[in-house]
């Protein structure tokens, strides 16, 4: 028991780090795509936007790529502490 909760914590702690980092880069990734794709006409010579039906989604600003950054930033931290916790558990299981 005691080796599954010294090392199985930090494990854990890695891999809902990486699942949160992902779920963050895919978010970030569908934003970016659909960035440039607004609908309606009269659009700038090389956008996506003509031939779609007037006034279809061009409310707003459209999607902000910058706002999966906090669940990047947060699988990126639970990775690092995950790992940490990983070597000094590994340290202290070999110096005990």
């Amino acid at each position: 028991m005691d080796v599954a909760l010294r090392f199985g914590l930090p494990v854990l702690l890695i891999i809902l780090g990486a699942a949160l980092f992902l779920w963050g880069r895919h978010q970030r990734n569908e934003a970016r795509a659909q960035v440039a794709s607004k609908g309606g006409f009269g659009g700038p010579p090389g956008t996506l936007d003509i031939g779609t039906e007037i006034g279809f989604g061009v409310e707003g600003e459209g999607p902000n790529p910058a706002a999966a950054r906090p669940k990047i930033l947060g699988g990126l931290v639970l990775m690092a502490v995950g790992a940490l916790l990983l070597v000094i558990m590994s340290v202290w299981q070999l110096l005990s």
